[in-house]
């Protein structure tokens, strides 16, 4: 990301991107964060003002940083607003998930565990005839090299729609078969919107007084079937794809496994990614070919424990 220092800057996204950009960016000049939810103008957030975007030219702000995914349509409404003199910054895809500066599976212990954590957990599937798919960058990690991406930070994977709840019920009943190693704790939770769960999110981390690990999420995102389309729903963009790429699997090779991917992987990711046989260490989320956008009254995230 472009050096930021000196200038004085307006967010655009006061939700919890925004948020993790600001804790990670103390010593920035921040005059004000603009936002598109009139609930959260006239308010603050972080200490700083909320203003709409139409007040934008007003702040006194010398260039905008978009602290949101939603950010070709936020491009979009500025340009519309007249604001295309001044600089827009779309922050790395890290930055905005608060992993600026952590790399977990560049640290031998914590990769050790989570390449475990995805042989266990698609053993577990298969046993339970389910197909686990490996997604985004873990996907992208397995077929551009064979491993982990050494800058991700993340673990991901889509089921279907259909066997969504019958993974639940596996990774309910087999906890027991997560890594078990002295110092490591794990949380698996069910991640819901208006009550219809999205995801399973499991995490690694640090047993009080230990620091065997470095924090991990792992993801596992319910595809769901919409106009030709499969699509990962959620408080993040939604993701879609061609259905066909999850009516049946490409089988990969994977820390000595052998693991399910999107049929015609190779294409799917050419879809996602674009131009992914190029390593690109700091990706934004505008650097994705297709996402759709999810208005902010949709959002009424939960989560609970497995």
């Amino acid at each position: 990301m472009q050096d930021l220092q000196g200038k004085k800057l307006v967010l655009f996204g006061a939700g919890k991107s925004g948020g993790l950009f600001i804790e990670q960016n103390r010593d920035l000049t921040i005059l004000a964060v603009a936002d598109n939810d009139p609930q959260k103008q006239g308010g603050t957030f972080f200490d700083y003002p909320v203003i709409a975007a139409d007040q934008i030219a007003e702040s006194g702000g010398d260039a905008i940083v978009i602290t949101s995914v939603w950010s070709e349509s936020i491009l979009s409404q500025l340009d519309a607003l007249g604001l295309e003199a001044i600089p827009k910054i779309i922050p790395g895809k890290r930055e905005m998930k608060g992993m600026r500066d952590v790399h977990p599976f560049s640290h031998a212990p914590t990769k050790a565990i989570a390449r475990d954590l995805v042989l266990a957990l698609c053993a577990l599937a298969d046993a339970g005839n389910i197909d686990l798919y490996l997604d985004f960058g873990t996907l992208l990690g397995a077929l551009r090299g064979g491993d982990f991406i050494a800058w991700d930070d993340d673990i991901d994977f889509s089921v279907n729609d259909d066997q969504f709840e019958g993974l639940v019920e596996l990774v309910r009943g087999s906890r027991q078969q997560l890594p078990q190693v002295e110092g490591v704790e794990w949380s698996v939770e069910l991640i819901a919107t208006h009550g219809f769960d999205f995801a399973i999110r499991i995490t690694c981390a640090n047993a009080e007084g230990s620091d065997q690990v470095i924090a991990f999420e792992t993801d596992i995102a319910r595809r769901v079937r919409r106009d030709g389309s499969a699509v990962v729903i959620g408080a993040m963009p939604e993701w879609f794809c061609p259905e066909a790429h999850f009516d049946g699997y490409d089988e990969v090779e994977l820390f000595g496994a052998t693991l399910k991917a999107p049929k015609n992987a190779f294409e799917y990711l050419n879809f996602v990614y674009g131009e992914w046989q190029v390593p690109k260490k700091d990706m934004s989320f505008a650097d994705y070919n297709n996402s759709g956008e999810v208005l902010f009254e949709h959002y009424d995230n939960s989560i609970r424990q497995l």
